[in-house]
């Protein structure tokens, strides 16, 4: 189906600045279906339009696929022994990067399932998702475990979640990859990782190969789009390569550790609960309690998390002793406060510097009470 350039949006940022880039007359149709002899006389060549997103930089055709198109798609490479080499050392140094021996993979778009032999060999526990029906039988046959259908932020991989995945020329052929990254991220465990592979849209632009343009393809990666479009979706990018003689852009990923607003918005209502009952504690036994840090953390945590009753603030600045931290007011004083006026507890704010300042209280001034750092938490030093 053709779409007018009016209503074009990228696939990937939504944006509707796209350009025309390259139109191609008399294109084949499918290129993954050759023909018998009764279907000559329907084979109708189409025009292929390749448009440029003027926002991301990502590079798309403007059609889409039926979604039936690849309920019977076929097309192997496991023929090729370049290929197999290829793939079995990839799959190897992917299983032994990861520590994944033994963990759940499952690969999103299986195809024939001679790469998940791969990963099998290699140790991992695998399964596979292929919407194909021809190519999930070949896979079934291998005595490979193969769940049907597609995956998307509202479908997520049966069985999840997974310690791992991997999808190999899958991302250009999806009508919408941010479902589709969102879907699988959403699938894998909190520590999960995963290898994305795709066409190079470098090697393409390079060897200026018009014919890498075909209507199987809706989409086109660089390297950075490649990236742009993993990070925006959940997944943080660790790198991206080339491979199979630069004809493939290989990224690995692992699920993004970014904490939302929403667990921004409880860590601030916990942690203020948390320091003021370590406070009272200190103070309901007769012991006292000092901060080490008036930079913006410290006045922040303070003024959040409304703490009263400590001594006072510490802080190695000379331009900030003798004045009062904003909105708790406490005075903040040098160092050598600590031995004229001895606290029992000491909360660390400054972070970057808290190394240097648990050596100077521990073996400068011999301070053996109780120092705590300000995390997501308090966690105490040991002694």
């Amino acid at each position: 189906m053709n779409a007018d350039q009016d209503q074009l949006s990228c696939r990937l940022c939504g944006a509707t600045r796209l350009i025309l880039g390259l139109h191609l007359q008399h294109s084949a149709r499918n290129i993954s279906h050759l023909l018998r002899v009764g279907e000559l006389q329907d084979d109708l060549p189409i025009d292929l339009s390749v448009y440029e997103c003027k926002e991301c930089g990502f590079i798309q055709l403007a059609h889409i696929l039926d979604v039936a198109f690849y309920e019977d798609y076929l097309m192997t490479v496991s023929h090729s022994a370049q290929m197999r080499a290829y793939q079995k050392a990839q799959a190897t140094d992917f299983v032994k990067s990861f520590g994944l021996a033994g963990k759940r993979i499952i690969e999103v778009g299986c195809g024939d399932g001679n790469y998940l032999e791969y990963l099998r060999d290699a140790g991992a526990q695998v399964a596979g998702i292929e919407p194909s029906v021809s190519f999930r039988q070949l896979a079934l046959q291998r005595e490979l475990m193969v769940f049907s259908g597609y995956i998307d932020r509202n479908n997520l991989a049966p069985a999840a979640p997974w310690d791992g995945f991997v999808t190999r020329q899958v991302l250009e052929h999806i009508a919408d990859p941010n479902s589709f990254l969102q879907g699988i991220c959403a699938s894998m465990r909190a520590d999960g990782v995963g290898l994305v592979e795709v066409p190079s849209l470098e090697q393409t632009l390079q060897g200026r190969r018009f014919y890498d343009f075909f209507p199987d393809h809706l989409n086109y990666f660089s390297a950075r789009t490649l990236r742009y479009a993993l990070e925006r979706n959940g997944l943080e990018v660790i790198e991206v390569s080339r491979g199979m003689n630069g004809e493939y852009n290989v990224a690995l990923v692992s699920v993004s550790q970014n904490v939302g607003f929403t667990e921004l918005q409880r860590t601030a209502f916990n942690l203020g609960i948390e320091l003021r009952a370590f406070i009272e504690g200190h103070r309901s036994s007769g012991n006292r309690v000092a901060v080490w840090g008036s930079g913006g953390k410290g006045i922040a945590a303070l003024a959040v998390a409304e703490v009263k009753d400590i001594a006072y603030v510490v802080d190695s600045d000379p331009y900030k002793q003798g004045l009062f931290t904003p909105v708790s007011h406490f005075p903040v004083v040098d160092p050598e406060n600590l031995k004229r006026d001895p606290v029992d507890a000491i909360i660390i704010t400054a972070l970057a510097y808290q190394d240097e300042i648990v050596a100077y209280l521990r073996q400068t001034i011999g301070f053996d009470g109780e120092i705590i750092i300000l995390g997501s938490c308090l966690e105490s030093v040991k002694k």
